[in-house]
């Protein structure tokens, strides 16, 4: 079997990959004897990403020469004793930066990774869809080149004792690399994390079917995802990395469908409607009920633009059920926004309710903001 090659360590990656690789860095920091001087640097994002790690890293700080983490918060975290931690600007480069650098004058390994704030299509989560550009080894030498660049770009937020010690590692690190032996174990490595996320990736699948079953409720007269699916698909707490692009539909005239045309009538429009709102999602989207009247397309890390136009194309073919059976016009009001926060602020984003009328499409704000919102009514 030929070696791997940069680009086979190197591209695309998806987070079951990272999550495999961090580890597998972290782990071989903690398994040091601490006679050599070892230096510890990532970057988490969000706090929420370094809380689920926390003890594998203050095993590492009671081994390491320095060990320092970076994430976005509003104000200094609680982490172990000899972690330093460097508060990030949530608009920085480094904000969505995922990176583990362990070096010490004899050993290097690294994962370095910038999440694109777009999804895989199969993914079986909003979480394990993220992917990222980057690339990770056991090589010291990228290793060495990386623990500088961080050093570099975090700047004067490191402590002066922590950059002295910073650098008195890196000065240490003087010995030619062992090429041969780091190649080889890479290529080990990375078969095995390849076979890792695979099944890593099977049993995501079955778990995530089996919470389906139990947790996943859905609303009995058109089979969409209720309000309550959607929080436990999203979580309340989860860290703010992953955009959402919203469509908010709601039928002013829903309830009269039935006391107008009779049950059978109303079923069949709703029925209809759940179909629009299905019709073009991708697998990581979510089509969901939140009341009588009122549904919502779920679109993680779409484009404003994009959301535009999938709440053009549902307010148009909703405006065109009346040549369908039961041929009941149906009146829709879209909206539509975009957040990061969990849970959704769905009241933040959208306000009132749009007035009624032919208005055209409005857009409050610039698409370039962070929450934007407008409507548009058939």
């Amino acid at each position: 079997m030929n070696a791997p090659s940069r680009n086979a360590r190197a591209g695309l990656l998806t987070k079951r990959t990272l999550v495999i690789a961090s580890h597998a860095v972290e782990q071989a920091a903690v398994t040091g004897d601490g006679t050599e001087p070892l230096i510890a640097i990532a970057m988490f994002q969000r706090l929420p990403y370094f809380e689920r790690e926390s003890e594998v890293y203050r095993r590492i700080a009671a081994l390491a020469e320095v060990t320092v983490v970076g994430m976005v918060a509003g104000q200094r975290p609680d982490l172990p004793a000899g972690i330093t931690p460097v508060l990030l600007h949530q608009d920085e480069e480094l904000a969505a930066e995922w990176s583990v650098v362990v070096l010490s004058p004899r050993f290097g390994a690294s994962v370095v990774a910038t999440d694109l704030g777009e999804m895989d299509l199969n993914g079986t989560s909003l979480e394990s869809a993220r992917l990222f550009h980057g690339r990770w080894g056991f090589r010291r030498e990228e290793a060495y080149a990386e623990a500088v660049r961080l050093r570099d770009a975090l700047g004067d937020r490191l402590p002066p004792d922590v950059r002295r010690r910073l650098n008195a590692v890196l000065t240490n690190v003087v010995e030619a690399p062992a090429t041969e032996v780091e190649r080889r174990a890479e290529a080990m490595l990375l078969h095995l994390t390849s076979g890792m996320a695979r099944a890593r990736d099977r049993v995501e699948r079955l778990t995530q079917r089996h919470a389906d079953e139990r947790a996943d409720a859905r609303d009995p007269w058109t089979g969409l995802h209720t309000s309550q699916s959607l929080e436990s698909w999203l979580g309340t707490d989860r860290a703010d990395t992953v955009e959402l692009g919203l469509v908010l539909v709601r039928i002013p005239d829903l309830d009269e469908v039935e006391s107008v045309h009779g049950s059978s009538a109303a079923v069949h429009t709703e029925n209809n409607i759940a179909d629009v709102l299905r019709r073009d999602l991708r697998p990581v989207d979510r089509a969901v009920r939140l009341s009588r009247k009122e549904f919502l397309l779920v679109l993680p890390a779409v484009p404003a633009q994009q959301v535009l136009a999938v709440a053009d194309s549902v307010r148009t073919a909703l405006a065109s059920l009346d040549e369908t059976y039961p041929h009941i016009t149906v009146r829709a009001e879209v909206k539509i926004g975009s957040t990061t926060r969990r849970p959704l602020p769905l009241d933040e984003v959208f306000g009132t309710r749009p007035s009624t009328g032919d208005e055209e499409y409005v857009l409050s704000g610039n698409f370039d903001d962070d929450e934007w919102h407008g409507f548009l009514v058939s």
